[in-house]
């Protein structure tokens, strides 16, 4: 009886083995957490903007190209800061470069922002700036379009020191665009509204 319990005792100390002269690998390395890139490709980050740092959508996404404002106003591509929505609005923020009636670093301030407002089905074809809004307009010339721009207001005045307020219409297409006059002069920010207009589907 003492064999074959001597020879299971063998095979279990054969099969337990030398213990592994090798050491266990090294914990593999976490490799640096990259930061998600949003859909937009660049968003303007302030927590003291309202909605926080987040794409546009649509309708008002993508009529304004960051590389437009560059082509238009001779901003560079390196002052660029980001976009971030407002609403139904979408903003595009840029270092200030060109000089204003009062300059500001903040970039809070040297933004353009475009809105696409829809209109729907079966209503009429806006033929100008909705009377509510607090300005009084000039016509500007665009092809293939109307186009407005706020020359003054009773309580607003302070805003258009700043922007360049501009309304533009073809049909049921209407665009609103906001310019800081810190980004582009109003000849460029016109140019921006027939570019902005005939982008829209």
């Amino acid at each position: 009886m003492r064999a074959p319990s001597a020879v299971v005792v063998l095979l279990a100390l054969a099969g337990a083995g030398c213990p592994s002269r090798e050491a266990p690998p090294p914990p593999a390395q976490e490799e640096p957490k990259k930061e998600d890139t949003p859909f937009c490709g660049k968003v303007f980050k302030d927590a003291k903007l309202r909605g926080g740092a987040q794409c546009c959508l649509q309708p008002s996404a993508g009529l304004l190209k960051s590389a437009d404002v560059v082509a238009a106003c001779g901003a560079t591509a390196a002052a660029y800061l980001g976009e971030t929505r407002d609403g139904a609005a979408c903003r595009l923020y840029f270092k200030a470069g060109a000089p204003a009636p009062a300059p500001t670093t903040d970039p809070k301030e040297t933004y353009l922002m475009v809105s696409h407002p829809v209109i729907p089905a079966g209503a009429p074809a806006p033929m100008g700036p909705d009377p509510l809004l607090p300005w009084r307009w000039k016509k500007v010339t665009l092809r293939d379009a109307i186009g407005f721009e706020a020359v003054g207001s009773a309580d607003e005045s302070a805003l258009l020191e700043k922007q360049t307020v501009l309304w533009a219409g073809r049909g049921r297409r209407i665009i609103g665009l906001h310019v800081s006059k810190q980004i582009c002069t109003p000849a460029q920010a016109e140019a921006l509204l027939q570019k902005v207009i005939d982008a829209v589907p």
